[in-house]
C-alpha cells in the first residue's frame, strides 16, 4: 500500500517544495487553492453523486458511523480542553482539530486511488459529513460565547452557520448532484465530459495545493518536544480514536459488513490527518494558530505509515 500512499504524499511534498523555492505571493497560492475548492473538487463530487443511484446516497449506516466518529472525537477534544482549562469558545478550535481531517484534499484522492470508482460516492458524501458538523460547531460556539460586544440572537447565529455551510462550493456540488440522482435526470454528454475533465484534475491539484498551503504555515519555531508532547493527545484522537469509533459503531453496532466499501471508506476518511481548514478557523479567531500548524504537519507525517497500514488491512478484506 506504500505504492499508493507514497506517491500521494510526494505530490503534497512537490507542492510544498515548489512554494518554498519560488516564494510566490499569497494571491498566487490562493488562486490554486480556489481552483481546487471552487472548480475541481466540486466537479468531482457533483459527477460522482449525479451518476449514483438514490439508494447509494441514502446509506444511513454509513452516515451514522461517520457522524459517530466525528461526534466522539469532538467531545474528546472538548474534554481535553477542560483538562487544560481552555474554555469556550476557544475549546471549539481544539475540538475541531480533534475531528476535522483532510477529507476533500487528501481523503478523496486516496480512496479512489486505492479502491477505484466504487469509493467515489461514499468519499463524496463523507467529505460533506466531515465538513458540516465541525464548521457549524465552531461558528455557533463563537457566536454564543464570543465577547466582542455584538449581541446576536440564537436564530441569527444558527442561520449564519447554515448560510456558511450552504454557500460552501463542496456542499452546493453535492446538492446539485443529488438533484440529478433523485430525479433520475441523465447527465447531458457535454456536462459529463466537462465535469469529467475537471474531476480528473481534482486529486493531484488538491494534493499539490495542500502542499502549497502547508508551506505557508509558521511551524519552524514551534516544532519542539514540548509542543509535540502537548499536541499528541489531539493527534491521537484524530488519527487513531476517530477511525476506531467509526469502525466499532459501523461494524458491531450497525452490522455493516467488513467488506462493505461504505464502511471501508468511512474508516479511511476518519483516519485522515488534521485538516488545513482548522488552521483557517484558528487564524480567523486568532487562537491556537501555531499549535494547529504543528499538529497538521505531525499528523500528516504519521499518516504516511498509519494510512498505509490501514489500507493494507482493508484491501485484504475485499
Amino acid at each position: 500500500m506504500l505504492s499508493i500512499v507514497i506517491p500521494i504524499f510526494l505530490v503534497i511534498l512537490a507542492g510544498y517544495l515548489f512554494a518554498k523555492k519560488n516564494k510566490f505571493s499569497k494571491d498566487a497560492g490562493k488562486l490554486i487553492n480556489d481552483y481546487v475548492l471552487f472548480v475541481a473538487l466540486p466537479a468531482l463530487l457533483f459527477l460522482s453523486i449525479a451518476q449514483a443511484k438514490p439508494a447509494e446516497l441514502l446509506h444511513w449506516e454509513f452516515v451514522i458511523a461517520t457522524l459517530a466518529g466525528i461526534f466522539v472525537a469532538y467531545i474528546l477534544g472538548i474534554v481535553l480542553s477542560m483538562f487544560k482549562s481552555i474554555s469556550a469558545p476557544k475549546s471549539s478550535i481544539v475540538a475541531m482539530a480533534a475531528c476535522y481531517g483532510t477529507t476533500g484534499y487528501m481523503g478523496v484522492p486516496i480512496a479512489i486511488a486505492a479502491f477505484g470508482e466504487a469509493a467515489a460516492v461514499p468519499a463524496a458524501i463523507a467529505t460533506i459529513l466531515h465538513n458540516i458538523p465541525a464548521i457549524m460547531a465552531v461558528i455557533i460556539t463563537y457566536g454564543v460565547f464570543s465577547n466582542d460586544g455584538k449581541k446576536k440572537s440564537g436564530s441569527s447565529i444558527l442561520l449564519g452557520a447554515i448560510k456558511t455551510i450552504l454557500l460552501n462550493p463542496l456542499t452546493l456540488s453535492v446538492i446539485a448532484g443529488m438533484f440529478f440522482s433523485f430525479f433520475a435526470i441523465p447527465l447531458p454528454d457535454i456536462l459529463k465530459i466537462f465535469t469529467g475533465f475537471l474531476a480528473g484534475a481534482a486529486g493531484p491539484t488538491a494534493l499539490f495545493a495542500l502542499g502549497i498551503g502547508l508551506s505557508g504555515l509558521d511551524t519552524k519555531s514551534h516544532i519542539n518536544i514540548k509542543n509535540i508532547i502537548d499536541l499528541s493527545p489531539i493527534i491521537a484522537i484524530k488519527i487513531f480514536i476517530q477511525p476506531f469509533v467509526t469502525f466499532i459503531v459501523g461494524y458491531y453496532w450497525l452490522g455493516m459488513e467488513s467488506t462493505d466499501i461504505y464502511l471501508i471508506v468511512a474508516i479511511l476518511m476518519s483516519a485522515q490527518p488534521i485538516g488545513a481548514g482548522v488552521y483557517v478557523f484558528a487564524n480567523k479567531f486568532e487562537y491556537f494558530q501555531e499549535h494547529t500548524a504543528v499538529s497538521i504537519i505531525i499528523s500528516l507525517l504519521i499518516t504516511v505509515f498509519s494510512l498505509s497500514f490501514l489500507l493494507e488491512t482493508m484491501t485484504k478484506l475485499i
